[in-house]
């Protein structure tokens, strides 16, 4: 049994460490590690479910192989759960800037209610410095719809500097901005949706980039195989076509965070990046934004796993705040609130 055990814990451990680190292959080389990436939480959680049965056998060499691959996949492993115990200390005399990203699923327009939008409340009543949204103009300005007019005053008063770019992006501040121009923010058939500003932050410039990688495009029934795969006839089929979409999305990805790296290295100074990935913490996608120099407000103070998509059981982290320069994070905290099916992600830093 014990040589069962050791083949077991060699090939959990070579499976998390491909998971963990296949975020550095180039899915145009070859996408199943992005697959794998994918898969990372779920095959983090049954390595640690295999180590405590080793551990309860006392298998020791096996459990220390397993302990091992998790010591050596850490790195990408606090990304998606990290331990946090200790928060930073706070300085009452720093200047502090409080920041959200929430991709708000156009307002959620079409939903036959008068009640006002719970997104857009949550929004005002979580008064952050600056707020980026994901999904917001898809089809006219959300300024128009029945359910934000009654909060409209309050929005002009609270935030009254604002953008808002045709179909996708916006931001809302408290200070004034100028956007950012590019060739490579102006590449609309790059199929994404990115912009930036620079923010007159107290405590100096600030560019703030919303990003909206493009989207898996997996319909219903295709979603309803990654929430069960005791599906009728056809199941096969349906498979292979999830398999395709999330290729293609993969190396969509790859470019498009290419493009965004561009831009961050033509980016003096402090930067936040901010919005709805569409990928996964340790990805290809995530690996090229973040570079060597930006860091994840979650990673660096939150504490556990979270998720911020919630829709079809499908719980990962796509939605991110990333940062560098003279920015330190105090705290960053997933809300589950709105009624998008993304969370909001909220964070405070001190300058």
């Amino acid at each position: 049994m014990k040589y069962i055990f050791r083949l077991i814990a060699i090939v959990a451990s070579f499976v998390l460490l491909f998971a963990a680190y296949g975020g550095r292959v180039d899915p145009n080389i070859w996408t199943l590690p992005s697959l794998a990436t994918l898969a990372l939480p779920a095959v983090a959680v049954a390595v640690l479910v295999l180590l405590l049965l080793l551990v309860l056998f006392r298998q020791w060499r096996s459990a220390v192989v397993l302990l091992g691959a998790i010591c050596l996949s850490w790195p990408t492993l606090r990304l998606i759960s990290p331990v946090n115990l200790w928060g930073p200390k706070e300085d009452p005399d720093e200047v502090h800037l409080k920041v959200m990203t929430m991709n708000v699923t156009e307002f959620n327009w079409q939903e036959k209610t008068s009640e006002p939008s719970k997104n857009m409340r949550y929004i005002l009543d979580e008064d952050a410095d600056i707020v980026v949204i994901q999904e917001g103009l898809v089809y006219f300005s959300y300024e128009q719809q029945a359910r934000i007019k009654p909060m409209l005053e309050e929005l002009y008063k609270k935030y009254p500097y604002r953008k808002k770019h045709f179909f996708d992006v916006g931001i809302l501040s408290k200070y004034p901005f100028t956007e950012v121009q590019s060739p490579v923010l102006a590449q609309d058939s790059l199929g994404y949706f990115i912009k930036a500003w620079d923010v007159e932050a107290p405590g100096g410039d600030i560019r703030v980039m919303s990003m909206h990688l493009s989207s898996l495009r997996l319909n219903k029934n295709e979603r309803g195989v990654i929430e069960s795969m005791n599906l009728p006839s056809g199941r096969k089929r349906r498979i292979q076509s999830v398999t395709r979409k999330l290729d293609v999305g993969f190396i969509s990805h790859a470019r498009q965070a290419d493009a965004m790296r561009q831009v961050l290295n033509d980016s003096p100074g402090d930067v936040l990046v901010m919005g709805d990935m569409n990928d996964t913490p340790g990805s290809f996608a995530y690996r090229t934004v973040c570079g060597d120099d930006l860091h994840d407000a979650w990673a660096e103070t939150g504490l556990g796993p979270t998720y911020t998509f919630n829709s079809h059981h499908l719980y990962v982290k796509i939605d991110h705040i990333l940062y560098r320069g003279h920015l330190k994070p105090l705290w960053c905290r997933r809300d589950k609130a709105g009624e998008s099916d993304h969370y909001p992600l909220v964070a405070m830093f001190e300058r």
